[in-house]
């Protein structure tokens, strides 16, 4: 089974991600920020991360740099979620493999999920 972390502080916008890769059988763990995702990572051990950028005490810049010096983290796939159209080369350049504007089209998300992990969840 394909674990996912999704680091969001949007409770609704995570629950209805969280509930939609349960669904289709991915094992997913959630976070609020990313100080705590970073210990979900250590916990965990992701194969796909589901990360928001503006979030408290640890934004989604920080928490790509801290992710970096994770042990074990290096091949785990970041897909970004942001309200910001025009941040495409800088998720780019943090080797983030896909990036979403919220709201976020779910059919979308799963297919770019499916494409990064292989389209059999279980």
């Amino acid at each position: 089974m394909h674990k996912i972390l999704i680091v969001d502080d949007d409770k609704i916008n995570t629950a209805l991600v969280k509930f939609n890769l349960s669904e289709r059988g991915y094992g997913v763990v959630q976070a609020e920020d990313g100080a705590e995702g970073i210990e979900k990572v250590k916990e965990f051990n992701p194969d796909l991360i589901i990360l928001d950028i503006q979030m408290p005490y640890m934004n989604g810049y920080e928490f790509m740099a801290e992710l970096k010096r994770v042990q074990g983290a290096e091949t785990t796939k970041v897909i970004m979620l942001t309200a910001n159209e025009t941040m495409e080369d800088i998720f780019k350049m943090e080797g983030v493999k896909g990036y979403f504007v919220k709201p976020v089209d779910m059919k979308a998300l799963f297919v770019k999920i499916e494409e990064l992990l292989g389209a059999n969840p279980r």
